[in-house]
């Protein structure tokens, strides 16, 4: 696949309403578990965490797609 193709492909990803609604709602779910997680359950906002960092990196590296860049060594932002 050329830069050219994946900017294409990346730009009709990130323009889609729904693709931010998915992805708004799944962080904010993560987060949310995140936050409320028991204090004693460790594992589970670590597992909530990652999700957050994963699902931004993501988005991070559709944008750097888009861009024709690399997507960045800390993509989470």
């Amino acid at each position: 696949m050329t830069p050219q193709e994946k900017a294409s492909l990346a730009e009709q990803i990130l323009s889609n309403p729904l693709f931010d609604a998915i992805m708004a709602d799944m962080e904010r779910i993560a987060i949310d578990l995140c936050i409320n997680a028991p204090m004693i359950n460790h594992e589970l906002r670590a597992a909530a965490a990652a999700e957050v960092r994963a699902i931004r990196a993501f988005q991070a590296n559709c944008r750097a797609a888009l861009h024709n860049n690399r997507p960045p060594k800390d993509a989470p932002a």
